[in-house]
C-alpha cells in the first residue's frame, strides 16, 4: 500500500513539475550582436514580389520558420534559406546554390549569380522569424542593391543586409 501511495505522489509531483516547466520561456540565444551567440536559423522564403502576388519578379514575398530538416505542405514548394543576426548587428541570409535549382527550376539562381541582388521594395519579415532570430526590432530589408559572397566551399550564397 506504501508503494502505491508513494507512486501515486511521484506522479503527481512530475506531472505538476512538467507543467510548471512548461510555463517558462525559451532562452533567447541572440540577446546581443556577438559572434559567439549567433546561430542560423533555418527559414523559407518566396523569391517573388508582393505587388505581383508572390508569382513572379525578384524579391522577397514570405516567410516563414520551419523546424525539421525538409519543408512540407506549402512550404515544400519554397525556397529554403538560412538566416542570423551577426556581431555587427546586421541580419545575414545563406543561401545553398542547391537549393536555389530546385527552387522553381533555378528561377532566382541568376540573380545571386550577379553577385549582387536588387529588390525593388522593402520587405518586413514575419514576427515569428524576427523572434527566432533575436532581433530587438522588427527586421525590413529596405529597397535597394545588396551584395552577394559565394563560398566555393560549401557552394552557398551569403547576402548581408545593413541594421
Amino acid at each position: 500500500m506504501k508503494k502505491i501511495i508513494t507512486l501515486c505522489i511521484l506522479s503527481m509531483l512530475m506531472s505538476a513539475a512538467s507543467i510548471q516547466a512548461g510555463k517558462y520561456n525559451t532562452v533567447n540565444m541572440n540577446t546581443s550582436p556577438s559572434a559567439s551567440y549567433s546561430v542560423w536559423v533555418k527559414i523559407i522564403l518566396n523569391f517573388h514580389r508582393p505587388k505581383m502576388q508572390c508569382k513572379s519578379g525578384f524579391g522577397i514575398c514570405i516567410d516563414f520558420e520551419f523546424g525539421t530538416d525538409k519543408a512540407t505542405g506549402y512550404g515544400a514548394a519554397l525556397c529554403p534559406a538560412q538566416a542570423r543576426i551577426n556581431s555587427a548587428g546586421q541580419l545575414e541570409l545563406k543561401v545553398a546554390e542547391s537549393d536555389l535549382q530546385k527552387y522553381e527550376n533555378g528561377f532566382a539562381l541568376p540573380y545571386f549569380q550577379k553577385g549582387s541582388l536588387f529588390f525593388e521594395e522593402p520587405y518586413t519579415f514575419s514576427d515569428p522569424v524576427t523572434k527566432l532570430l533575436g532581433a530587438s526590432h522588427q527586421l525590413t530589408i529596405g529597397a535597394g542593391s545588396y551584395a552577394v559572397v559565394f563560398d566555393a566551399a560549401t557552394r552557398t550564397y551569403t547576402v548581408t543586409f545593413p541594421g
